[in-house]
């Protein structure tokens, strides 16, 4: 066959072998007296820093073998949201680079047994950390191989492409909610607002630097946004899981809330050095996603922590930077920036914050409001009642199949028939079953007639009151609730059917966290303006009062929506009996008849927020 009619890939396929192949071909290549190299990684989302990375590393050898992370191991160390793509299309990907001489996929979570087999003249890592901290180097050197780093190209990440996928992805209708424009604190977490433990990974170790909740409060009075943004390194070497930090991280909410503290947003960066990423400080990668998505004025902000790359990041962009004396106290190294005030704790540069003149905030562009909460297209009035069918109809087949089958039970027992299970137990379950029905169809009248929104004036908080007592009642045992009311707003609303709603969010919001060692909801009670150019289903412009339900369940993963009509569908999975079709249905409905709007921001493993918007009285 000529060379034009080879099929190309051919070659390329051949390219994909398993450990056992590639460890036979590499004694083939040293006889030959060839010298290997080998590397690894994920390679989800083939990009560009990927590629030079990739041609670096051929250069250094004769041939180039890649070990390619199998989708187990990825998935125990990035979350169930990745890989994007399967291992085998990622190593068909791989295996049509010209650089590349063989692939294989493993599963171990480090190199070690990789250069253990293979002995490997270089092996070959991206990064500009230290060759010690490598697990597998006296591997390679006991064997005669050398260690190379070889810097991989900033601002280039699979996951920062993700991110702007999902951003893009959100924001394709263009509606969104014009926030009002404000200054931020950008603060730093560990050795800043906590004390500085080394990979920060158990609640138990979590310690408020006495004041910080206090003085980010303050700073929240004074109007300005607290946006957390922190590098954890520990999740991309290993050292624990994202399920770790956000277990830190609930504990940090747990005490700011007990404070009333109210953290409007937690950006974080999981990635090492090693990755090349472009959100890790001080890229100011978050202080542009905040600017996007909360409408933060960056010009009149303020990036507070205790490394000088926190220093550097507020310079970055366009920021005054704070650096505290807590935690490292600017001793790292690692930026020469010098900041703008020095201070010894985050309580000190508050103060100093709050004395800072802040000049009218400037009406937002069009395209810089929130996106995060952006809805998703609206259906007709026909598709909304056609998903309101379907979900009321199959929680109502459950509910009367129930009270028949308990029925025919209970008349089995009470002639005699033996069984396993009480009179009591069945009628118990009869009475659960019936009350349910009862329960929903009070809902669902509520939700169809307009006799069912005739509105009192009424305190906001006062009615999210009554909701956490009834809830308190029922789940005090099982769920810790934290109600947060930064102001008080009195609002034209229908008593019984806001407070159904309400304790449908909520049901779903403690379903969500069923599993985990601790659950607790935040609610959050306050007052926002929303703009003139404001695209939000049909809200009219004007100040609102806003209740926020925050969860630390697992979380939507992209794509998904309250727009589904499956009454079992929940932002903890598909389990039968919990879920958010139904009653986000009926948010989306009942806020339209009080002239108000429903947003819902979720992430996969962070949990959901979902923030009702009543107009002010």
């Amino acid at each position: 066959m000529t060379e034009s009619l080879r099929d190309p890939t051919a070659s390329m396929m051949n390219k994909i072998v398993t450990r056992e192949a590639a460890v036979a071909l590499r004694e083939g290549y040293r006889a030959a007296g060839k010298r290997v190299g080998f590397t690894s990684g994920v390679f989800d989302i083939l990009h560009v820093g990927h590629v030079e990375y990739l041609e670096r590393a051929r250069a250094e050898v004769d041939v180039l073998f890649v070990g390619v992370n199998s989708d187990g191991s990825v998935k125990a160390n990035k979350g169930e949201s990745r890989p994007i793509n399967g291992e085998r299309q990622r190593a068909e990907v791989l295996a049509g680079l010209q650089a590349v001489g063989h692939v294989f996929v493993f599963s171990e979570r480090n190199n070690n047994l990789n250069v253990e087999l293979l002995k490997p003249d270089l092996y070959i890592k991206a990064g500009d950390y230290a060759a010690e901290q490598l697990s597998s180097k006296q591997i390679v050197e006991s064997h005669g191989g050398q260690v190379r780093l070889v810097p991989f190209r900033a601002g280039h990440s699979t996951t920062g492409t993700i991110e702007r996928i999902e951003i893009a992805a959100r924001t394709e209708d263009g509606q969104h909610l014009a926030f009002e424009r404000r200054p931020a604190v950008f603060v730093d977490r560990d050795g800043t607002i906590n004390e500085h433990v080394e990979y920060l990974s158990e609640p138990g170790k979590f310690r408020e630097i006495p004041g910080s909740f206090a003085a980010l409060k303050a700073l929240k009075e004074r109007g300005y946004r607290v946006v957390v943004v922190t590098n954890q390194p520990g999740i991309g070497l290993g050292y624990f899981s994202r399920e770790d930090f956000f277990a830190v991280n609930r504990e940090m909410m747990r005490q700011a809330s007990k404070a009333g503290c109210a953290i409007d947003r937690i950006y974080f960066c999981p990635h090492s050095k090693a990755d090349g990423c472009e959100c890790r400080k001080p890229f100011p990668y978050f202080l542009k996603r905040a600017e996007r998505e909360l409408n933060v004025d960056l010009s009149q902000s303020v990036v507070v922590g205790d490394m000088s790359s926190d220093v550097q990041l507020g310079k970055n962009g366009g920021c005054a930077a704070v650096l505290v004396r807590t935690g490292r106290g600017g001793d790292d190294g690692i930026c020469d920036a010098k900041a703008d005030y020095e201070a010894a704790s985050l309580a000190e540069a508050a103060t100093w914050i709050a004395a800072r003149p802040l000049s009218p905030a400037r009406p937002s562009a069009p395209g810089e409001a929130d996106r995060e909460g952006a809805l998703p297209h609206q259906p007709s009035g026909e598709d909304s009642f056609a998903r309101l069918a379907s979900s009321s109809a199959a929680d109502f087949n459950t509910i009367f199949g129930s009270i028949l089958g308990c029925a025919a039970l209970v008349e089995q027992k009470t002639a005699g028939s033996d069984g396993e299970s009480s009179v009591e137990e069945l009628l118990t379950i009869l009475r659960k079953a019936a009350n349910r029905g009862l329960a929903l169809s009070k809902r669902v009248i509520a939700l169809a007639g307009d006799e069912g929104c005739a509105r009192t004036r009424k305190s906001l908080r006062s009615c999210v009151e009554a909701v956490m007592e009834l809830l308190a009642s029922t789940h005090g045992g099982e769920c810790h609730l934290e109600l947060v009311c930064n102001e008080d707003v009195q609002v034209e609303l229908a008593d019984f059917t806001v407070a159904q709603l309400l304790l449908e969010l909520c049901e779903n919001s403690i379903d969500a966290m069923q599993g985990l060692p601790e659950r607790f909801i935040v609610i959050h009670v306050d007052r926002v303006q929303v703009a003139e150019d404001a695209k939000l289903l049909e809200i009219a412009p004007g100040s609102y009062g806003r209740v926020s339900i925050v969860d630390h369940g697992e979380g939507l993963a992209p794509g998904e929506d309250f727009g589904v009509p499956q009454a079992s569908f929940s932002t903890k999975g598909t389990q039968l009996g919990r879920g958010l079709g139904l009653s986000m249905l009926m948010a989306k409905s009942v806020m339209k008849k009080h002239g108000g709007a429903v947003t819902l921001a979720s992430r996969r493993q962070a949990g959901t927020n979902i923030s009702l918007y009543f107009p002010a009285a």
